[in-house]
């Protein structure tokens, strides 16, 4: 099991940090004004004294310009991520230094921390008790709370270092000529798109995938047909994935992620969408007033969750701006199956088989995986 984030907050050694800041601090000393040194004592020679002529003279003036201007942006790069990194570690060793006096007090009062750092219900002077007091539930649920509200401290601190850090740097081959972020405060200056990209870059796949042409009527024709691959995945600004972000069903999952976030500080959860939650005459009606409907009209409130019935989304926090907007990324895994249309009867076992592997009407996998800012109303 990988180690959790309230762990790795007590044990990391921020000192690293640290070296970091010092490291940029003596790139951008080194590099500061050397963008000029190669204007004056490289460029003017040869293009502005004539000691470079001919049909490649051109080619070497812009050769070197580039290299000038490419200076010039890695040192605006190197003072910006210098200051990003002070102000991260500063943030994450108050959080580091509150903690481990939290974990210190709730040990004094006999509490037991899980490894998430959630505390057990039930225990309280090393004891395990059947009936608490409410004194002592009221203890336990305060050191509950005082962790959790830590543990978010830190991972704001934690994910908004990483993206301020990723976004003066840049994606492209070049420098950044116009890095923005200066704190880890201004994270609102990454827009939705910025941050899709710098999400996939970090899981070192492509930071732009091309769009995909899949939508549900054509998906639903594949699963009815068996061409095309049997696994398909989907990213911010794929038809498939923004008809799950305009779902109605989303506005809940957002507002859930948000106080599951807010209560436990914990950077990664799940929140539901299910369509028999009223019982089975319930999706019954959902399906004869809302989603046949949607299919017919092509709504996208509806649709997305027309073609995907009931569904989880697991979650992760990937920072928070000043106003309390929260950054998530959300997956969804989705399967189109003989099982999964014969969704509205219930979810049983022995649906399963009548799924298939290949060939007609065989099941088709779906990954839909997205970052958003979900604003701090949750609207």
């Amino acid at each position: 099991m990988a180690e959790t984030f309230y762990l790795s907050l007590l044990a990391v050694d921020l000192s690293t940090l640290d070296g970091l800041a010092d490291r940029w601090e003596t790139i951008h000393r080194e590099i500061k004004g050397l963008a000029k040194r190669v204007h004056d004592e490289v460029l003017s020679p040869l293009r502005d004294k004539g000691y470079w002529e001919g049909a490649a003279a051109p080619y070497a003036w812009k050769m070197i310009d580039d290299i000038e201007r490419q200076l010039e942006s890695a040192t605006k790069v190197a003072d910006a991520a210098r200051r990003v990194v002070e102000d991260g570690v500063g943030d994450l060793k108050s959080a580091q230094k509150d903690l481990k006096d939290a974990v210190r007090r709730a040990g004094e009062k006999g509490l037991h921390i899980r490894k998430d750092g959630t505390l057990s219900p039930d225990i309280i002077g090393n004891v395990c008790k059947v009936d608490l007091t409410d004194e002592e539930r009221k203890t336990i649920k305060a050191a509950d709370l005082e962790i959790g509200q830590i543990l978010k401290r830190g991972v704001t601190a934690d994910r908004n270092l990483a993206y301020s850090l990723m976004a003066d740097i840049g994606l492209g081959q070049w420098f950044n000529s116009d890095p923005l972020l200066t704190d880890i405060d201004s994270t609102k200056k990454i827009g939705e798109a910025e941050y899709n990209a710098l999400n996939l870059a970090f899981q070192n796949k492509d930071p732009y995938p091309g769009l995909s042409s899949d939508d549900p009527y054509s998906l639903g024709w594949d699963w009815v047909t068996g061409d095309g691959s049997r696994h398909r995945e989907y990213y911010y600004g794929d038809e498939m994935t923004e008809l799950i972000r305009s779902s109605e069903s989303m506005e809940q999952l957002r507002l859930d992620t948000l106080e599951q976030w807010r209560a436990t500080g914990q950077p990664e959860g799940s929140v539901a969408y299910s369509i028999s939650e009223s019982g089975k005459l319930g999706a019954f009606k959902k399906l004869i007033t809302t989603d046949l409907p949607a299919i017919v009209t092509g709504d996208e409130d509806h649709l997305g969750e027309a073609f995907t019935g009931s569904y989880n989304l697991n979650y992760t926090v990937k920072g928070q701006d000043p106003d309390g907007s929260v950054v998530v990324e959300y997956t969804l895994k989705n399967n189109t199956s003989n099982e999964s249309f014969l969704h509205y009867v219930g979810y049983y076992d022995w649906l399963e088989k009548f799924n298939r592997d290949e060939g007609v009407f065989s099941s088709v996998d779906q990954k839909i995986v997205w970052t958003e800012r979900i604003p701090a109303k949750g609207k």
